[in-house]
């Protein structure tokens, strides 16, 4: 069995080929060729299967994954965020990088990512370039706000973006510089929300085919965007123990230092895929609003004090995800009697 690490680039891959039965001076090889699907097969047609590959998750994983299982007994996807220790050393090549990964995939020790289908890999990109729509059209009005705010203008209707609103905006008159900024932000915004429309099209058309996300939905105040992220990033849910590491897979679990009988909780994490915290915490105002077991919960975390409504918000996002994890994996509805009196 050879035991092959790939440091890939955009260009070039580096490759160290690592057979544990050779001379301990024959045990590594090594060999460069440009970043194909043809040369990555040519270089590893030869061992006929006989072999396991590891490289390092990045932009072209999904792509990468495709070309080589066919050609080996296993792949696996290393964690670069779980081995910096590696790196550490002083010294960092591309054959030292491929190397390591060689090795680290022969001790059986190499830290993965779970990778997703070709069809999850597309729907979670979908889900990201929605997350940057929104955040682009957010970032127009608050430059047409600045607009106003320059003019102490303020729109009489309950929100400038309604049509009403609009029309009001186009009404005013300010400079011939802010006339042209406001008409091409406000143009800018239209195309932007027709992308959108575009894009929640498309991912209506995928959650339909997802029973998970028609579950989730059953909870109060979760929508088919909350919904779809959670089911999208979390995959398959039998990949996790229990819901503790459920909600640590989305960075939803505070960090934790203890040492010598000093236990410190810090911060949420923050690891894993960003987009999904950042739906559950819109959700969670809605959970609250709609949800009697959830508003609860939430009083018992905020416990009163302004200083902690993030801090309670957060615990909320949390415990719907743990709600979720185990609706997927018992498949059933929500029950509001699954909102315990623990703080999460």
């Amino acid at each position: 069995m050879i035991f092959v690490g790939m440091d890939i680039h955009d260009k070039s891959t580096t490759v160290c080929f690592f057979d544990p039965e050779a001379a301990p001076v024959a045990q590594h090889r090594y060999a460069t060729c440009p970043t194909t699907a043809k040369d990555l097969t040519a270089l590893l047609r030869p061992f006929g299967g006989d072999c396991q590959i590891a490289y390092e998750v990045g932009t072209q994983a999904q792509w990468v994954a495709g070309i080589l299982r066919p050609l080996a007994e296993e792949v696996q996807v290393a964690n670069p965020g779980q081995i910096r220790w590696l790196y550490r050393s002083g010294r960092k090549n591309d054959r030292l990088d491929a190397k390591k990964l060689a090795t680290l995939l022969y001790l059986g020790q190499l830290p993965t990512v779970h990778l997703p289908s070709a069809d999850v890999s597309a729907w979670r990109a979908l889900i990201n370039h929605r997350r940057t729509l929104v955040n682009r059209r957010t970032m127009v009005k608050n430059q047409i706000r600045a607009i106003l705010r320059a003019f102490a203008a303020r729109c009489p209707y309950r929100s400038c973006w309604s049509v009403r609103g609009v029309l009001w905006l186009r009404s005013q008159t300010f400079d011939a510089a802010r006339d042209l900024m406001r008409d091409t932000l406000l143009a800018e915004m239209d195309f932007i929300t027709g992308q959108l429309r575009h894009v929640e099209r498309q991912l209506d058309a995928i959650a339909r085919t997802q029973s998970n996300v028609a579950l989730i939905r059953t909870i109060p105040g979760i929508g088919p965007r909350t919904a779809e992220a959670i089911v999208a990033f979390a995959d398959q849910v039998g990949r996790f123990k229990h819901r503790k590491a459920f909600a640590c897979y989305f960075g939803m679990t505070p960090t934790q230092d203890a040492s010598g009988g000093r236990d410190h909780h810090g911060h949420i994490s923050k690891q894993g895929p960003s987009v999904v915290r950042w739906v559950l915490t819109e959700a969670a105002h809605q959970t609250v609003r709609r949800c009697r077991a959830l508003k609860d919960f939430y009083r018992r975390v905020h416990q009163g004090r302004k200083d902690r409504s993030k801090r309670a918000i957060v615990a909320t996002g949390r415990k719907i995800l743990t709600l979720a994890f185990a609706m997927m994996r018992d498949q059933t509805v929500f029950d509001p009697s699954r909102v315990t009196a623990s703080a999460a």
